[in-house]
């Protein structure tokens, strides 16, 4: 199945939703470098993570500088660390490594604007997608980006660019940006992705998550997923 990750979220309810609806990872926003509506204190994202049961990940998206994305880490302390900012290959490599030492995995996110370049020191994505490739990161993280918003844009990402960035990495590929029930399976289909990061797409309002939403996006995933595979795998078919 495509994994699923739900981020922004902000309350104990959306929590328990995300868990009851079969979320893979559950994402937080802790003291983003800029404003956001999302954003939440270290403390009261510790307070969240604390409710996520077993065999449900957790990310923390953040970014800034390396002294703070560890303090963040000591104090959050996630399965995953997102940095979702402006981090060079340099900061990348040295968070991926001490964070792996303290049993947290590692997402980069290049974030993707309207012409096609990444904000981050190498600006070509599939360049970028290889290098972070030789770096302790467990995934990348593709979204679209514009100068008003890091994330939670609302806006997709060019489908052939994110394809061209999984077949330069060797890492798994998650896409993110502009997802909703309503393009999720056209999306998949045409995409491939190892997982899917959805934000906006399935709020009633910034911070808030709507469990028909949430469901909705849940129950297309694993559709769109399972008639993929069985195409894939034709002994899995049944006779009829």
């Amino acid at each position: 199945m495509t994994r699923v990750k739900i981020c922004g979220l902000m309350n104990k309810e959306d929590v328990e939703l995300c868990v009851k609806a079969g979320v893979h990872c559950i994402g937080f926003v802790v003291d983003y470098p800029v404003t956001v509506p999302w954003n939440l204190a270290k403390s009261e994202a510790r307070l969240l993570i604390e409710k996520v049961p077993p065999f449900v990940n957790t990310s923390v998206v953040t970014g800034g500088s390396v002294d703070k994305i560890l303090a963040i880490a000591e104090a959050t302390h996630p399965n995953i660390i997102q940095l979702h900012y402006q981090e060079t290959l340099a900061e990348v490599h040295y968070l991926a490594h001490y964070l792996s030492l303290m049993g947290i995995k590692t997402i980069k996110a290049l974030r993707i604007n309207s012409s096609g370049k990444c904000a981050f020191d190498i600006t070509d994505p599939a360049a970028a997608a290889q290098a972070l490739s030789k770096t302790k990161v467990s995934a990348l993280l593709i979204d679209s980006y514009t100068p008003t918003m890091p994330g939670g844009t609302g806006v997709n990402v060019d489908l052939s660019m994110f394809k061209t960035i999984r077949h330069a990495s060797t890492l798994p590929v998650v896409l993110a940006g502009g997802l909703n029930p309503a393009n999720i399976t056209n999306i998949i289909q045409e995409a491939d992705p190892f997982a899917v990061d959805v934000l906006t797409g399935v709020e009633e309002r910034s911070g808030k998550k709507d469990p028909k939403k949430v469901y909705e996006f849940m129950q297309k995933v694993s559709r769109i997923t399972g008639m993929l595979d069985t195409f894939a795998n034709p002994v899995n078919k049944k006779c009829t």
